[in-house]
């Protein structure tokens, strides 16, 4: 399907994060390793991809 971010990925195709932020928050470097497998990208890129989605999902979060 083009998924290209963690974001992508647990947002908008599987919607992960709007039904459990948290539970999105712990697959979160998961998704990443395997985008990143997938389409060639080296750790700093994960690294940065799990940070990025933090900051989202953290805002979906209702126990702040």
């Amino acid at each position: 399907e083009m998924a290209r971010t963690v974001e992508d990925v647990l947002a908008r195709r599987v919607r992960l994060l709007f039904l459990d932020a948290a539970a999105a928050l712990r697959a979160a470097p998961t998704i990443a390793a395997l985008l990143a497998q997938e389409l060639g990208h080296d750790a700093a890129w994960q690294t940065q991809q799990v940070a990025q989605f933090g900051k989202l999902a953290r805002g979906y979060l209702l126990n702040k």
